[in-house]
């Protein structure tokens, strides 16, 4: 994260009221981003978020360290706060409107990994319990998050494998297959019949920790020699493109992963060797 909560000072009641209402809708952990960068400002800044002007912002913009990706967020996050002021009339002006922001480079390509690197990667895990969650984040694309959060309460078991009730982000909830052949590495790890059993556990048999989970990815990746920035998301991309990449629809990858937007999923179409337009132009 590139911005750390300031220690002097703290925000205004209006402030505060502000904030609550910005992340009201907002899932845990992006209320819980957003907060410390509203607070960092608010710190830098040195006064409320009615007496902040372009220039205060532009200074904190420019005092940013971190990935250029991390600085980018807590912008949008600040513009998004400011935005929501002015539009519910709690702030006077939407100063931030003119505070711009750099345009990122597309480096998704980047993050999506070869289905030989998949399989290595989930070949080289050999506790069923590691290897069904890797299983599950590629195969049915989840979230880390919500692959954390899935119950056997929010399965249903079909005459080929089985349907997931995916509770995720936007508070959104969207029915994911489970293949056959996954549904039953799951169920051969279950121990505990009650319907709120975690669907992977963790090590102890209860609910799977985000920080246990991420921790087996890591370790995951590194066994498969990839790079330090391999994540469980990294999974949940290489879903998407493979998926498009053997023919499923469109629409269809968008609804499975839960994309707000067809343009976020289409991003992850990419051209293959002979597979060019050119071609038909030859």
């Amino acid at each position: 994260m590139a911005v750390q909560t300031a220690q002097k000072g703290s925000p205004s009641p209006a402030d505060k009221m502000l904030i609550r209402a910005w992340l009201h809708s907002k899932s845990d952990n992006t209320r819980r981003a957003y907060e410390r960068v509203a607070l960092a400002l608010l710190a830098h800044a040195g006064k409320p978020l009615a007496d902040v002007t372009l220039p205060d912002l532009q200074n904190w913009s420019d005092s940013l360290k971190g990935a250029a990706s991390s600085r980018r967020m807590a912008m949008a996050a600040v513009k998004s706060l400011i935005a929501f002021g002015a539009e519910t009339e709690m702030l006077t002006r939407n100063v931030g409107q003119a505070l711009r922001l750099d345009r990122e480079r597309d480096s998704l390509h980047e993050r999506i990994l070869s289905q030989e690197q998949v399989a290595t990667l989930i070949d080289m895990e050999k506790c069923p319990r590691r290897r069904a969650l890797l299983r599950l984040l590629y195969v049915m694309g989840l979230r880390i998050s919500e692959a954390c959060r899935l119950t056997w309460r929010d399965v249903t078991r079909r005459q080929q494998g089985g349907v997931a009730s995916v509770f995720g982000k936007g508070s959104k909830t969207r029915p994911v297959e489970i293949p056959a052949k996954l549904y039953k590495e799951l169920v051969a790890l279950r121990v505990d019949t009650e319907p709120k059993a975690p669907v992977v556990p963790g090590h102890n048999g209860g609910p799977l920790s985000h920080d246990a989970a991420h921790r087996i990815v890591k370790r995951a990746g590194k066994r498969a020699g990839l790079p330090s920035s391999f994540s469980a998301h990294w999974l949940r991309h290489a879903h998407v493109s493979h998926s498009l990449d053997r023919g499923a629809h469109v629409h269809a990858v968008q609804r499975s992963v839960g994309h707000a937007s067809l343009a976020t999923t289409t991003r992850y179409a990419h051209v293959q060797d002979g597979d060019g337009s050119g071609k038909f132009l030859d």
